[in-house]
């Protein structure tokens, strides 16, 4: 059967839905930290991708450079990371993750965990693996989009 219209309005809901909780769970767990969200968020997307640029960090995020520039700056001033001039250009920064960086994200990242197992203390090992794999094609698949 071909997805109607309701198909799609009611994933919608449920994706919004998922957004918000996910909001409200970061703004919880950054409440009591020394960064704003949006910096946390830099902080583990750059700690999962390693040495990187502004701007490609960027183009993952979906925002304008600049926006990165300010949060690395937030992060960097904190100690939690580190910019250096790339050999190739010294024009261009590359960002890295410093030691405790990774100490504060690894707090932050426990905290996510003991949530979540919380909260789904129900499921087993292949209803979350299901799950996790079906989000991540929907990502995938809105990223590919955006580009199409």
């Amino acid at each position: 059967m071909k997805p109607t219209a309701e198909h799609y309005v009611a994933m919608l809901r449920q994706i919004r839905s998922l957004v918000e909780v996910q909001h409200a769970v970061t703004m919880r767990n950054w409440q009591d930290s020394r960064l704003q969200p949006g910096a946390g968020k830099l902080l583990a997307l750059l700690s999962a991708t390693g040495e990187t640029r502004v701007s490609d960090l960027a183009d993952q995020r979906f925002v304008d450079a600049s926006v990165v520039s300010r949060q690395a700056a937030q992060l960097e001033k904190l100690g939690l990371i580190e910019r250096r001039r790339a050999p190739e250009d010294g024009r261009v920064a590359l960002l890295r993750v410093t030691p405790e960086g990774e100490r504060v994200l690894e707090e932050w990242r426990q905290t996510q965990v003991d949530l979540l197992a919380k909260a789904l203390h129900g499921w087993d090992a292949d209803k979350l693996t299901a799950a996790t794999t079906f989000l991540a094609e929907i990502n995938e698949d809105f990223r590919t989009s955006l580009f199409d």
